[in-house]
C-alpha cells in the first residue's frame, strides 16, 4: 500500500508512538523532521506492507523522474521501519510486496544511503525489488566514517591518533585561550550563538536551517542533545561549536564549525578533543559516527569507513530506462573498496 501524503503540513507517520527505533535515523520522528522541513510541498509517501503482528514502512518522495528515498545529507543512513519481530523472511516478503506495489505506479526508485553495516539491509532491499521484477542494482556513492571504541577509555584512544593531531592539540592547548561547554538543551541565547559562529565558519549557509533548529530540540526533549561550544576566555565571545547526538551507545556528530578569523588556534579541533574525551570518558559511548562525506579530516578522528550505497531500480517494460541502468551496471563495476 501506498499512502500519499502532503509534506507541507504536520505528518503523524502510521508507526508513530508504536513501537517504532526511539533514537536514529529509521524512525518517524526523523522522517518526519524531514518530510515538514526538507521536503515542503513535495508528495510524501509511506509504503506499507504487513503479515501478522509485524509491519514495515519504506518513506519515499517524489523527486524528478523517480521516487526516492525520503532522505537527504541530514541523513546517516536511510531504510525501512519495521515494527514487530518480523522473521527474515517475513522482512522479505513485505520488502517484495511494497516493491510489487510501487511497480504498478512508478517506473524509477532510487535509495539513499544504505550503510554497509553488516545488517545485510541493502543487499536486502536489492533482492526484494529484483524479485519484485525490477532490474536492481547497487552502487558505492559516499563514504561513513566511524569509530568503534571497544571498550577504550580516552587516554588510550588518544595515544592512537596520528602525531600530527596530538601535537598540534597539545601545542595550541598551551595558550589557554578557550574554555568548553557541552549543553543538552537548547535556549534562545544559544541558538542564537550557533548560529553566529555558522555564519562567519568557512561553511557555506544552511540551505535548510529550519530542520537544523528541530534536530536539535527534538533531540534536547529526548536527552540525546550534546551542543558544545568554545568561547574565548578574554572576551567570553563563542568562536567554534559543534551539534552532537546520541544514539543509544552511538555518538552522532551533526555539524561542525568555527569562526574562521581563529583558525591560526584551532578552536575547532580543541573542541572537538574536550568533546570526544567527555562522550568517551564521561557518557561511556561505544561507537562515534562522523556522518556523510569521506572529508579527509575525519580520518585523523576516526579508524573504519564504510561504503554509503545507493540502490536503483529500473523497470525493464520501460525501454527509455534501459541505457540509464546499463550506465548504473557498469558503474558498479567501479565500486571503491571497502
Amino acid at each position: 500500500m501506498l499512502v500519499t501524503m502532503s509534506s507541507d503540513r504536520d505528518i503523524h507517520l502510521p508507526m508513530e508512538g508504536n513501537g517504532a527505533q526511539e533514537y536514529g535515523f529509521l524512525r518517524p520522528a526523523w522522517y518526519g523532521m524531514l518530510a515538514r522541513h526538507c521536503f515542503a510541498g513535495a508528495a510524501v509517501h509511506m509504503a506499507r506492507a504487513q503479515t501478522g503482528n509485524s509491519r514495515v514502512i519504506l518513506p519515499l518522495v517524489d523527486q524528478d523522474d523517480r521516487i526516492s528515498s525520503l532522505s537527504n545529507y541530514y541523513s546517516f543512513a536511510y531504510g525501512p521501519m519495521f515494527e514487530g519481530t518480523p522473521t527474515m523472511r517475513e522482512r522479505q516478503a513485505m520488502l517484495i510486496r511494497i516493491a510489487a506495489d510501487l511497480k504498478k505506479s512508478r517506473h524509477r526508485v532510487s535509495l539513499y544511503p544504505l550503510i554497509e553495516d553488516g545488517s545485510g539491509m541493502a543487499d536486502e532491499l536489492r533482492r526484494a525489488f529484483a524479485k519484485a521484477g525490477w532490474i536492481a542494482v547497487l552502487t558505492d556513492q559516499n563514504s561513513n566514517h566511524v569509530l568503534n571504541l571497544r571498550g577504550r577509555d580516552f587516554a588510550t584512544y588518544w595515544e592512537q591518533r596520528p602525531g600530527q593531531l596530538r601535537s598540534s592539540v597539545k601545542r595550541k592547548s598551551k595558550a589557554e585561550r578557550y574554555h568548553f561547554e557541552i549543553k543538552d538543551h537548547i535556549s534562545d541565547a544559544s541558538w542564537t550563538n550557533y548560529c553566529a559562529i555558522y555564519a562567519s565558519s568557512w561553511k557555506n549557509a544552511e540551505p535548510w536551517p529550519e530542520m537544523i533548529r528541530a534536530m536539535a530540540q527534538e533531540a534536547a526533549v529526548r536527552g540525546a542533545l550534546r551542543l558544545g561550544f568554545a568561547y574565548r576566555k578574554d572576551d567570553g565571545r563563542p568562536v567554534a561549536t559543534q551539534l552532537w547526538t546520541k544514539e543509544g551507545d552511538t555518538a552522532c556528530i551533526h555539524k561542525i564549525a568555527h569562526d574562521s578569523s581563529e583558525d591560526a588556534s584551532s578552536p575547532g579541533t580543541l573542541l572537538s578533543h574536550h568533546m570526544f574525551a567527555h562522550m568517551i570518558d564521561a557518557e561511556k559511548i561505544a561507537h562515534i559516527d562522523y556522518g556523510t562525506g569521506g572529508n579527509s579530516y575525519k580520518r585523523d578522528w576516526m579508524e573504519h569507513e564504510r561504503p554509503m550505497l545507493r540502490l536503483d531500480c529500473f523497470d525493464p517494460r520501460r525501454a527509455s530506462l534501459w541505457l540509464p541502468a546499463l550506465k548504473t551496471r557498469i558503474s558498479r563495476l567501479v565500486r571503491r573498496p571497502s
